[in-house]
């Protein structure tokens, strides 16, 4: 059978939106609790030029041909590195308070529904069942549930915290130089095609994978419930050819998922490696023209990283949602 695509994605999260309404006060917490946090980490970039800024004052500078000394406000330094402080664990402290309450909110939700399930099992007509195997049942129950529950707590809250971070970037960036800027986005743009490719031909095998998981579930709870019938009709033969061809195609969708999903991650390194470069190369061209300081290329460096990391998590946590 053909993997089965979302028949309508924005209905189905509609859906699943009403059902976690009375959970939407603290699911809203959490999310400005992200988005504080990463708006402070964003932040912390820019104090860091400004610290890279003071400390250079202090390097020898050569007038009329002889090195002369500067000096470095130790005051100003030490005020900027306290700020930083604040900063960072500002930001430590908000995103740990999203996580705890998003950890406590998914869990109540899986609870919930695993409870909804159970009292529409017992309301459903026995010819349901004739036609669904018990462990498929099973599956929807542990494995499906399971699987909502880990993306309402990894991706809704890492989706807010990516996008967050990639439109405060990308305005640190223009605000701080528009050419670096443009160099930086350039370089992720490369990696962000190369991910969608990727990300396109791993969703159907995580769909697959789903779908031969509860398959194999069903065929074995039945196999083992009836061993008897089984043995006495003499069916092992055909229980196990169904059993290694679920399990073959089983192992092939998950092997290909993760194997494509595991290129995300490198595939992002690469185009925030080639960021570096070209910042730096950019970025020395303009300092020695006097163009910038040497303060904006270390806060650069760090935007560039700030700046690819949310591509891809941002595409991991639709693909998780879909």
């Amino acid at each position: 059978m053909p993997v089965e695509k979302p028949k309508d994605f924005n209905a189905t999260m509609k859906k699943l939106l009403a059902y976690c309404k009375r959970y939407i006060v603290p699911i809203v917490i959490a999310l400005v609790a992200a988005i504080g946090g990463t708006i402070l980490q964003i932040v912390g970039p820019d104090q860091l030029k400004t610290l890279t800024n003071e400390i250079i004052k202090g390097l020898p500078m050569m007038t009329q041909g002889k090195p002369v000394l500067g000096t470095i406000d130790m005051s100003a330094v030490g005020a900027i590195a306290l700020t930083l402080a604040i900063l960072y664990g500002a930001s430590f402290l908000l995103n740990l308070l999203q996580s705890q309450i998003m950890a406590t909110v998914t869990q109540r939700i899986s609870k919930r529904m695993r409870t909804d399930i159970s009292q529409k099992i017992n309301r459903l007509p026995l010819k349901y069942f004739d036609s669904t195997s018990y462990g498929n049942v099973l599956s929807h129950v542990t494995n499906d549930v399971d699987a909502i529950g880990q993306t309402l707590n990894q991706s809704l809250g890492t989706l807010i915290t990516a996008i967050t971070m990639l439109v405060g970037a990308l305005i640190m960036m223009l605000y701080n130089n528009w050419i670096l800027a443009l160099t930086a986005v350039l370089s992720s743009v490369f990696g962000l095609v190369l991910m969608m490719v990727i990300m396109k031909h791993s969703q159907k095998y995580f769909a697959q994978q789903q779908k031969e998981l509860g398959r194999i579930n069903g065929h074995i709870e039945e196999v083992y419930t009836g061993h008897n019938i089984v043995k006495v009709y003499n069916d092992s033969r055909e229980a196990t050819r169904v059993f290694e061809e679920s399990n073959s195609t089983l192992y092939q969708s998950a092997w290909k998922s993760q194997f494509l999903s595991g290129l995300m991650m490198p595939v992002m390194s690469f185009a925030g490696n080639l960021g570096y470069v070209a910042v730096c190369v950019v970025g020395a061209v303009l300092a020695v023209n006097g163009t910038i300081s040497f303060g904006v290329i270390v806060a650069f460096m760090m935007y560039v990283r700030l700046f690819t990391q949310p591509l891809s998590q941002i595409a991991q946590s639709m693909n998780n949602l879909q």
